[in-house]
């Protein structure tokens, strides 16, 4: 005599998570937990670094421009941005234009970011820095970070 089968006969396809599911789901979240919380608690050091990395750029895009355009380049600096012109006076009355051809082109700093010293930076149509020693150009705020520019060369790090 057959007997009519019911559900127990097929087992039905488990629902839920493996255990190794659940853990590696956890550890991930860690490790995302752990890169990301510090990005979220305290971004002015990061702002600090991301403008201290803008300002350099900018910086070996004035020397660059200088060589390129065959005449002096100055960055001018204040507490809050540094911009770009053709003569040294300030204000800047001959602006430089930025990478993207936006002119005047100037960066301004974020929200608790300063510059140290305010001051005038030119390079000569050989990309050489008008300066009687290496400048180290201060980026303060939750961090420090230094611009260096070289003296004979230029060369900004």
């Amino acid at each position: 005599m057959a007997t009519a089968c019911t559900s127990l006969c097929r087992p039905s396809p488990e629902r839920g998570f493996t255990l190794v599911e659940l853990i590696l789901v956890m550890a991930i979240a860690g490790i995302l937990a752990a890169v990301a919380l510090p990005r979220l608690v305290g971004p002015n050091s990061f702002d600090s670094r991301g403008f201290a990395d803008q300002l350099a750029s900018t910086v070996r895009y004035a020397q660059k421009l200088a060589i390129a355009q065959r005449r002096d380049v100055f960055v001018q600096l204040t507490a809050s941005k540094a911009s770009l012109c053709y003569a040294s006076a300030s204000p800047c009355t001959d602006p430089a234009p930025g990478p993207g051809g936006e002119k005047p082109y100037a960066i301004g700093a974020p929200g608790g970011v300063t510059i140290s010293p305010t001051t005038t930076l030119g390079f000569d149509a050989g990309g050489r820095p008008a300066i009687a020693a290496a400048l180290d150009i201060q980026v303060s705020g939750a961090g420090l970070y230094t611009v260096r520019v070289e003296q004979e060369t230029g060369y900004v790090h």
